[in-house]
Order: structure tokens, then C-alpha cells, then sequence
């Protein structure tokens, strides 16, 4: 079969590689849409990612092959399936961290979405592996990952009607959180610095979109909030200016929501009285859960959330190379990479 190799930070080829091989608690999926996701240009240009390797995991598409202990699905179901998966029984499972879970960093799907098929573990199936109602595409439905990984963090706070959400950064996850926080009522505020994704923001159906480069963002927020500060910041890019900056955005008592890693290889300095006294809370947010999943399946389904505008460029697994140089260059939303013609 054939599958986007990445050998390193400049080299990808589309090799033909081993199709995968099912044991009996195993299926075989093959991938009809997989969307390219900042963490997977993150692992491209990170040196210290085992290469070569395969990636994508926001995958939706047909089970080919079942093994004889597979019960749930049938070859022909269309399905979408995520590539880590929590025991629910650990310490950490019991608090609801699940991407701290040690099967849930153990457990994958082989080899990665960028690939004409993927082989999916027991312990996918069984709470990974989700179908797909006939009502959406394939390209809808690969956004359930994204989309879960913004409900996981909007469930570690407590967001009520009305109240002021902050999103930095308005990329595929940023207009994602602002239509979930629009859903619940509650009063999303973008920032971005790109000119064109603050056009595409507000074409977007995001009401309120302010360019730090161009305006007193602080001050605006104040106006909004008639000058106590937003309830919430949630952080879909930081670096130590950044997080130090939405400082000013958020009321007394709020909380920012860390959503993204940083290329910075120092630590950040942040003034600890000013959190103490302000009890200002930093809350860290790293991928999603089985639960999670099911629900964001639901809302697409459902057409509670819009996904369709977010894709910018549909493209084949030959062009894998021009789909990372659109996303670095910031000339692409949502690439969905179609691994079959």
C-alpha cells in the first residue's frame, strides 16, 4: 500500500509500505479522509521524533477486514477511529486525565493516517472506534478528533451562559472552540495577528476579532466585559509572551486554558503573587478522550457544529509535501489528505 513516509524534516515520499496484517481482535480500516493537524507538523519539524515515520490520527473511513473475535462491526461500516485510548480504571482515569494514562500513551493504530490503510488494536475498537452516520461525509467526520480535544479542555472549567471566553489564536481549533462556546451560550473574543485569518474568522461567523497589531486588545476585552476581564483564555498557541499577556485579559478568579505546546526552550516566567493574589487558575489541556469523541461525532452529526468551512484544501497522499508547505507558509485552514483517487 502506499503511505506518506516522513524521513525527516525535509524529506517526505510516498513509499509503498506493508499492508497490515489483522490478527482476530483486530480490523483493517481503510482511510478515506485524514485531516493534517498542528501536532503532526509539530513532530515533523521536531528532531527528537523517531523517524521515519507515518502520521496522521483524525481518520474516518471503511473497515475492510475484520478478525474472527471482532463482534461490533462489519466490513462496510464506515468508521471513525482515534489513535490512543484510556483503561478507565487507573488513578488517573478516575480523576477523568486520561491523556495521562498509561495505555493511553501506549495504545496507537498502525501505522498513521497518511496511509492508504491502518490496523486498529483491540483496545481501539473497543472504546476508539466510533461509526459513522450516513448523513455526513468522511471529511466531516474526520474532524471528531480536533473537535473532542476542544471539548475535553471546556470540561475542565466551569463556562456558564454569558460568560467571556478569550481564544488566542484562530486557526482550525480557535473558530472550533468559538462555535462550541457560541452553542453554550457564552461570548467568544478572538485574537489573532494574520490578517487573513481574522477575515476568514469573521467570514466565519465570529462576531468579535481583534488584531493585537492593530489595536488595544486588552482595553477591548475590558470594554466588553464592562471592565472585570474575561472568564476564560484559552491559549490554541503560546509562547511566554503570550501566556504573560492574557494575564491582563482575565478577570480576578478566572482561568486560562494551556491548549498548545511551545517552541520555546526556555521556561516561561510568570509573577506567582499575581496568580496567589488574583487566584488565577493555569489549567493544562492535552487531547481528548473516548467519551469526548462520541460527543463531537454527535455534534457534527447532529450539524450543531459547522466543519465544512474550515476546509480549506482536499488534496491526495502524492501531495503530502504541498499540503505541510501550505500549513507552514499559513496559506490553509483544514487540509484533508484523501489517500484514495
Amino acid at each position: 500500500m502506499k503511505a506518506a513516509v516522513c524521513y525527516s524534516s525535509k524529506k517526505f515520499l510516498i513509499d509503498e509500505v506493508p499492508k497490515p496484517e489483522i490478527d482476530k481482535d483486530e480490523i483493517l480500516v481503510k482511510v478515506m479522509a485524514c485531516g493534517i493537524c498542528g501536532s503532526d507538523i509539530k513532530k515533523i519539524f521536531d528532531d527528537n521524533v523517531k523517524k521515519p515515520i507515518v502520521l496522521g490520527h483524525e481518520i474516518a473511513g471503511d473497515v475492510v477486514e475484520i478478525g474472527s473475535g471482532v463482534k461490533d462491526f462489519k466490513v462496510g461500516d464506515r468508521v471513525v477511529v482515534t489513535h490512543h485510548v484510556p483503561c478507565f480504571n487507573c488513578q488517573y482515569c478516575k480523576h477523568e486525565n486520561y491523556s495521562m494514562c498509561k495505555q493511553f500513551k501506549s495504545t496507537n493504530i498502525h501505522p498513521g493516517g497518511f496511509s492508504q490503510y491502518i490496523k486498529v488494536p483491540k483496545e481501539n475498537i473497543s472504546v476508539g472506534t466510533l461509526k459513522i452516520n450516513n448523513n455526513i461525509s468522511y471529511e466531516e467526520a474526520s474532524f471528531s478528533e480536533p473537535l473532542a480535544c476542544c471539548l475535553y479542555s471546556l470540561g475542565k472549567i466551569n463556562l456558564l451562559q454569558k460568560d467571556s471566553v478569550v481564544i488566542v489564536g484562530l486557526g482550525t481549533m480557535g473558530l472550533l472552540f468559538n462555535q462550541l462556546i457560541r452553542n453554550k451560550k457564552a461570548i467568544p473574543i478572538g485574537i489573532e495577528i494574520d490578517t487573513n485569518r481574522v477575515d476568514f474568522a469573521k467570514n466565519s461567523g465570529f462576531d468579535l476579532v481583534f488584531n493585537p497589531t492593530k489595536e488595544n486588545v486588552t482595553e477591548k476585552i475590558m470594554d466588553i466585559t464592562k471592565r472585570v476581564g474575561a472568564d476564560i483564555v484559552i491559549l490554541t498557541v503560546v509562547n511566554k509572551e503570550i501566556l504573560n499577556q492574557s494575564i491582563d485579559y482575565i478577570r480576578d478568579g478566572g482561568g486560562i486554558i494551556i491548549f498548545a505546546g511551545t517552541d520555546n526552550k526556555k521556561g516561561v516566567e510568570i509573577n506567582i503573587n499575581t496568580l496567589y493574589r488574583r487566584e488565577i487558575s493555569i489549567i493544562g489541556s492535552y487531547s481528548s478522550s473516548p467519551k469526548h469523541l462520541s460527543q463531537a461525532l454527535e455534534l457534527i452529526s447532529d450539524k450543531d457544529i459547522n466543519v465544512k468551512n474550515l476546509i480549506t484544501h482536499r488534496l491526495p497522499l502524492e501531495e503530502f509535501g504541498k499540503a505541510v508547505e501550505l500549513i507552514i507558509n499559513r496559506k490553509a485552514y483544514k487540509v484533508i489528505i484523501k489517500p484514495w483517487k
